[in-house]
């Protein structure tokens, strides 16, 4: 998958925004504080890797189980 396509993924898009708007939410208001909001961005982040991981796991698995 090229980079222009992955662009186009939502789920990155989802990834992008919900790790954004917690910092920008500490930053335009009180009501978090900003070492919550970059542990919430991170938790975004990193929920994005281990799911795009395991996509590309089964994936490989299965172009594999095709080879056989």
């Amino acid at each position: 998958m090229s980079v222009p396509d992955r662009l186009k993924s939502r789920k990155l898009w989802a990834a992008f925004f919900g790790a954004l708007l917690p910092v920008i939410a500490a930053y335009l208001s009180g009501d978090v504080a900003l070492p919550e909001a970059i542990q919430a961005s991170t938790a975004v982040i990193c929920s994005y890797i281990f799911g795009q991981g395991a996509v590309d796991a089964m994936a490989a698995r299965e172009g594999s189980n095709a080879d056989a």
